[in-house]
């Protein structure tokens, strides 16, 4: 007794494209023609996000709980909690006056 192709393997056929490579004379996007942190023009960015980068550091669990409960707890002046990344640019900038180094001031926050 045969067995019937399976539906999933019947679909991904008929929806296949055949790919087709990109000619020689056609430029590559790669990190030669890039600048750091650049994206394509057709990607979304949030506004919040706009001209801001993302960096990630590995920290002992308390210091993120201890953020989490710091940021829930705060309030702004209109009774908003106060966002992580404030907080922590706040912390960064306190660190900067430490060791003597200017301060960051971000404008419209």
């Amino acid at each position: 007794m045969s067995r019937k192709p399976s539906l999933l393997a019947t679909a991904i056929k008929t929806t296949e494209q055949p790919t087709t490579m990109p000619e020689a004379s056609e430029p590559l996007a790669g990190p030669q023609g890039s600048a750091p942190g650049s994206q394509p023009a057709a990607s979304y960015v949030a506004p919040s996000r706009a001209n801001k980068l993302g960096r990630t550091h590995f920290l002992p669990p308390a210091y993120w709980e201890t953020l989490d409960e710091v940021s829930f707890r705060s309030r702004d002046e209109r009774g908003k909690r106060i966002p992580k990344e404030r907080l922590v640019a706040e912390a960064l900038n306190l660190l900067f006056a430490k060791y003597n180094y200017p301060v960051v001031r971000e404008g419209g926050g």
